[in-house]
């Protein structure tokens, strides 16, 4: 006993000191086991736990604690020999930690309390053992183990000094806490050894830890996408020629070597030009310019009919007024975005989805700009909730609503109807041309006939009440065409 001791602290010292320069998986592990403990002909059950860790690359260490019961063929079962251990293991590996599976032979010394013929016994023992530990992941084993055990007795009772040999027989895990700390990216190469550290796992390595490239240009193969690339040659990050401008063109034969990454090019390299037109497709805003045509940086025609900046190729309102602002498809501005363009806005800033009148202004919470001589409030919007009805005209000296009116009460039966709870007064007018009473007889039937458009297309009757003012209340000069035209008009009033 003392001499296997002192061999096992001999191979224990050697072992350390061999480890000095070596690299091995000290993690600690935990490994539980079951199986069947016999002596001659009787068995009985046991298990075990081990927490240990590598102390050297071929040598490593365990705490053991185990309890089996043998079951002696000629004693009744309350005289079974029953077996508490506590022990020390030293395991001696036969394989290298890269094997998969890795025998041993293991030494135990411990010291147990048993149970047998009705006495508690203490005392010592030893094991020699041989197992393997077959490899599942980087961190999980099975264990398989086989042990020969001396327990040494010493008792004044039933038991007489003695020393019981039993054979234990084990199954079980092994799982190691942590990253395996000998080989970080799994190439197989320790990290002594290691020049490339960082490698991917699954990638192939020379002996130095660093992937392979075949072609010898500079770009590990698993990264190479040109494998066979001729020695010499310049290659680009992805191992094949370099293409600095990456459109496909090598830098050996393209000409234009700075094109703007995704640019379409001819063979070679030149961004594409399809019309012709010098300006390449790429930047190209009018790419189907008729032969021939003068255009601009843009590559569209240089001409503009309506004078507001945008070449007719791209204008989708070519017909602008002169001096009204537009976007880049040259169309008016519609800052609030009600649909009516800012020149022909009223109510220039009228809240996120309103619906307006053709005048661009929301029955309510709306911000209406002053005619000339209008009172307003503390933020400059008109007091009086009176909304004109552009473009709504009738028929010479008539009642009779013009096509075009009756397109845009289409429009202003559609606003009413979003604002069901808003009652209105339908106010016509006219000019100073006639007699007073006519003039107010033609505007009472003017608005009469606005609001039973209105009621025909879906708005409630009682919500408007029709009232002419005949030429009361001009908004603009009677002594001018355009004045008069003015004057003669419908408008909307809110009520409440």
């Amino acid at each position: 006993m003392r001499k296997f001791g002192w061999l096992l602290l001999a191979g224990a010292l050697w072992a350390g000191s061999a480890a000095a320069d070596v690299d091995y998986d000290g993690r600690w592990y935990v490994s539980p086991s079951v199986g069947l403990v016999f002596a001659d002909s009787d068995t009985g059950p046991m298990g075990s736990i081990a927490v240990g860790r590598s102390i050297a690359p071929w040598l490593g260490v365990e705490i053991e604690g185990g309890y089996s019961s043998l079951d002696v063929a000629d004693l009744i079962s309350k005289n079974d020999y029953k077996r508490s251990v506590l022990g020390f293991n030293l395991v001696q590996y036969l394989a290298s930690e890269k094997a998969t599976i890795r025998p041993y032979l293991l030494g135990n010394v411990n010291g147990h309390y048993i149970k047998f013929l009705q006495e508690n016994i203490g005392g010592a023992g030893v094991g020699v053992g041989l197992g393997t530990f077959f490899n599942l992941s980087q961190n999980l084993d099975l264990r398989l183990e086989g042990r020969y055990n001396l327990d040494f007795i010493s008792s004044k009772g039933a038991v007489q000094d003695d020393t019981f040999y039993l054979w234990t027989a084990g199954l079980g895990l092994r799982w190691k806490f942590g990253a395996d700390p000998n080989d970080d990216d799994g190439d197989g190469v320790p990290n002594s050894r290691d020049k490339c550290p960082g490698t991917p796992k699954g990638v192939t390595v020379y002996s130095d830890g660093c992937p392979t490239d075949l072609d010898g240009d500079g770009v590990p193969d698993y990264l190479d996408k040109c494998p066979n690339t001729p020695k010499g040659t310049q290659v680009g990050p992805d191992g094949c020629e370099l293409d600095s401008d990456a459109d496909g063109v090598p830098d050996v034969r393209d000409r234009c070597p700075n094109t703007p990454k995704g640019v379409q090019v001819d063979a070679n390299g030149c961004p594409l030009d399809s019309d012709g037109d010098g300006v390449p497709d790429y930047l190209d805003k009018c790419p189907n310019t008729p032969p021939g045509t003068k255009v601009n940086a843009d590559g569209c025609s240089s001409n503009d009919s309506d004078g507001d900046g945008i070449p007719d190729d791209l204008d989708r309102c070519a017909n602008t007024p002169k001096g009204v602002a537009v976007g880049p498809d040259g169309c008016p501005l519609d800052s609030d975005g009600d649909g009516i363009p800012d020149y022909l806005d009223e109510c220039p800033h009228s809240p996120p989805g309103a619906k307006v009148l053709p005048n661009g202004c929301a029955l309510v919470g709306d911000c209406r700009k002053p005619r000339p001589g209008e009172q307003v409030d503390a933020n400059g919007c008109a007091i009086d909730k009176n909304f004109i009805l552009k473009g709504v005209k009738f028929e010479f000296d008539s009642d009779r609503l013009t096509p075009e009116a009756q397109h845009i009460l289409n429009h202003v039966a559609t606003t009413l109807q979003a604002y069901p709870n808003v009652n209105v007064e339908v106010e016509g007018h006219t000019d100073n041309i006639g007699s007073d009473s006519y003039n107010l007889g033609l505007s009472e039937r003017r608005a009469i006939a606005v609001k039973k458009y209105l009621t025909d297309h879906g708005v409630a009757a009682k919500r408007m009440t029709p009232v002419g003012y005949g030429e009361t209340r001009p908004i603009d000069s009677n002594e001018t065409e355009e004045g008069r035209e003015n004057n003669r008009r419908v408008e909307l009033h809110v009520v409440n």
